[in-house]
């Protein structure tokens, strides 16, 4: 039997990265090594070639006590997601330049692998978006956002009016391109570059961020841990989507509510000891004192 701390392990993958593929080859050795049981998800078998022993996430998250996942932040995005209500760690090995939610690059996944066999990594704990559409008498759940929940035009459309309520009081009606509600863990994606602040991983808190915003007094607004947001599209000229984690969409209609709250699940991401937050913006964002 395995003396291993983790004798059950998921490994992931984008299947789009066939780069991926000589680092999920080392995983699996180094793994195999130590005795662990490794389940693949479907996209890591495609990139090796493998699909008859295959799992999909959710499975994996039932039977797993960890999922290392090879690729950048918008793989993490996926399995989070896909991995539905189970809180397994997550511990992301980036194969392209630092991302913000993986905890080391692909040239020192050994190294990494070696410091979470013994003990040296620690956990942040993530607040996730819950999101419904009401639609007349219907509500339509939309999948949990790690990241953000975006109103946005389509290719062709022009501006939309968003009449926004903050915990039952109306808050203000905005003429802008669309609508961004972020995490902490999202402030620094698509809401940092609509002007929206920087909010520390563990914040319990969510940012409403306007997309170009026709008012200049229209400013971001930070929710507190418990607060609900009510968006209603009051009207659009065109195509109106929904987006959740830049990668599930919906389409919007006129008189839709868009209603917003934290999730009570949360995703558990694994970095080891000694991983800074405050380095990775540094290195990120170009700021001084980063080794660029």
């Amino acid at each position: 039997m395995s003396s291993a701390p983790f004798t059950v392990i998921g490994l992931a993958a984008h299947a789009g990265k066939p780069e991926c593929r000589p680092h999920l080859l080392t995983a699996l050795r180094w793994l195999g090594e130590r005795g662990v049981n490794v389940l693949l998800d479907v996209e890591a078998g495609t990139v090796l070639g493998r699909t008859a022993d295959t799992l999909p996430m959710a499975q994996i998250g039932a039977r797993a006590q960890l999922v290392v996942v090879l690729g950048g932040d918008g793989t993490i995005l996926r399995v989070a997601r896909e991995l539905e209500d189970h809180s397994i760690p997550i511990f992301g090995i980036n194969t392209g330049n630092l991302g913000f939610l993986t905890g080391a690059r692909c040239d020192e996944l050994a190294q990494a692998l070696e410091m979470l066999f013994a003990g040296q990594y620690q956990i942040s704990e993530r607040q996730t978006l819950a999101t419904v559409i009401e639609r007349g008498a219907q509500e339509l759940p939309c999948p949990r956002a790690l990241n953000d929940v975006v109103i946005s035009r389509g290719a062709f459309s022009r501006i939309v009016r968003l009449e926004l309520e903050l915990d039952g009081e109306l808050l203000t009606e905005y003429v802008c391109d669309g609508m961004i509600f972020a995490t902490a863990t999202g402030s620094t994606a698509y809401s940092l570059s609509a002007g929206g602040p920087i909010l520390l991983p563990q914040t319990r808190a969510f940012v409403v961020t306007p997309i170009c915003a026709h008012a200049l007094s229209n400013r971001p607004i930070v929710a507190g841990r418990d607060s609900v947001v009510r968006g209603r599209v009051v009207n659009a000229a065109g195509e109106l989507l929904l987006t959740v984690d830049g990668q599930v969409q919906i389409r919007l209609h006129v008189g839709d509510v868009v209603v917003v709250r934290r999730a009570g699940h949360v995703v558990r991401l694994v970095t080891p000891k000694g991983h800074s937050f405050f380095d990775v913006l540094r290195q990120k964002l170009k700021w001084s004192g980063a080794n660029v």
